[in-house]
């Protein structure tokens, strides 16, 4: 009878397999919190820019008329409110000289823009032809609030979806509110301030 002898008896026992595992497993759980919590920021990221892009379109788009405003007549001036209403002094093709009104209305979660007036167009065709016009501006609005205090408007604007939130402010000086003789602010021109768009 031959006998072999195994001269390097080499390999792992069912133990030290275990501990691999458990170790291996230990590690697994800390790389998918980690990755786990990397994606939802990203996605929290994500959620918060496509917010914050609509919030600074509204706001931009508000901003550029109301410097434009010769009269604001809503919220009158000391007050607060969700409607900002003014007339503006240049129209443009869509709206001329009309009455420019950004609200959020109701429970609604959308603001609105709209304008009445005059239509017609400010020059060469295309004008909305009287009646009113309405334009949603940005949506998931939870907030819009308009401060007038003595020619400075300030408006804040919140959005929210979900666990996001962006809330921006903006003050404005409306450059076409009449002045009183020696009440000039160097911030208005009494309407002889236009924008020039290129």
């Amino acid at each position: 009878m031959i006998m072999f002898k195994i001269a390097n008896n080499k390999g792992f026992t069912l133990i030290e397999i275990i501990i691999v595992i458990i170790v291996l497993g230990v590690l697994s759980v800390f790389g998918f919190s980690f990755i786990s919590t990397a994606v939802h920021t990203y996605s929290m990221m994500e959620k918060q820019k496509s917010l914050f892009d609509q919030a600074a379109m509204a706001m931009e788009r508000i901003s550029r008329e109301l410097r434009d405003a010769k009269s604001i007549s809503s919220p009158a001036s000391g007050n607060s409110g969700s409607t900002l209403t003014f007339t503006k002094s240049n129209g443009t093709l869509q709206d001329s000289d009309t009455n420019i009104s950004f609200r959020l209305p109701g429970t609604s979660t959308v603001l609105e823009r709209n304008s009445t007036g005059a239509g017609g167009g400010g020059g060469g065709g295309g004008g909305s032809g009287g009646g009113g016009n309405t334009v949603d501006l940005a949506d998931n609005v939870s907030a819009f609030t308009v401060t007038n205090s003595s020619n400075e408007i300030t408006i804040t604007l919140t959005l929210e979806s979900g666990e996001a939130s962006i809330t921006l402010q903006s003050y404005i000086y409306p450059k076409n509110l009449p002045f009183d003789g020696d009440d000039y602010s160097g911030r208005n021109f009494a309407g002889f301030w236009k924008e020039d768009i290129q």
